[in-house]
């Protein structure tokens, strides 16, 4: 289970330049499990979509939009409570240290991209521009990931490199997946890039598996979680 690892905190007496802490005043908060399920719940969702608009390509059809605007509705949803729940712990801090800032900055991008990608959507904007974003809050993800890791936070620092390696490939592999959108109609048309099949092969599959691990963790926790509640 990838819990924070809590660690001995420094004698404040001995060292007066360290403010005292004290944890048991504090109100018990963990939302970590919910906002993995989150996570994960956006990338099944994505996933559906751009399986059901391989499909509409495949087929011939011409409601590509219908099946985005169908989409943006709850990855709006699950975007504005990543988004929220990030800003709160930001605020707030109900982690020990520097955790806080581990999972919930990628939680605040994660969900500022699905909102982007709702709003281009219901505007009917390039999403381009979105998988731009995607790409670069993915470069963040894999050294959130990578430095976690190096430093030897959580109890399963493996499992955090991996989870955050998967969503980091994935957020990078949006752009040329968006650029594909975007040029859906071109493509039938003969102008395709040869490339183009195996690139969302691996999106594909690369947010497959960091969705099931997001759900796998976020299940594995919860019993955890209910056991350890005041």
């Amino acid at each position: 289970m990838m819990e924070p690892r809590i660690t001995n905190w420094p004698n404040t007496a001995a060292n007066p330049k360290y403010v005292s802490l004290d944890i048991s005043s504090m109100p018990y908060i963990d939302n970590l499990a919910y906002s993995l399920f989150s996570i994960s719940l956006a990338g099944f969702l994505l996933l559906y979509t751009v399986s059901s608009m391989y499909g509409v390509y495949n087929r011939r059809e011409r409601n590509f939009e219908d099946h985005l605007k169908s989409a943006c509705v709850p990855l709006g949803l699950i975007g504005a409570y990543m988004f929220i729940m990030g800003l709160w712990g930001q605020f707030t801090w109900p982690l020990p240290g520097s955790y806080n800032i581990l999972f919930y900055d990628p939680l605040i991008s994660f969900g500022i991209v699905l909102i982007a990608f709702a709003l281009a959507v219901k505007c009917r904007l390039k999403l381009e521009y979105v998988g731009f974003l995607g790409l670069m809050v993915g470069l963040m993800t894999i050294a959130y990931g990578a430095e976690g890791y190096s430093i030897g936070l959580t109890q399963a620092p493996v499992a955090l490199l991996l989870l955050y390696f998967l969503y980091g490939f994935t957020g990078i592999l949006s752009f040329p997946v968006s650029l594909m959108a975007d040029r859906a109609p071109d493509m039938r048309k003969g102008r395709v890039w040869h490339g183009w099949k195996f690139t969302l092969a691996m999106f594909w599959i690369f947010l497959l598996l960091a969705s099931l691990l997001s759900g796998f963790v976020a299940v594995s926790a919860i019993s955890a979680h209910l056991i350890t509640t005041p």
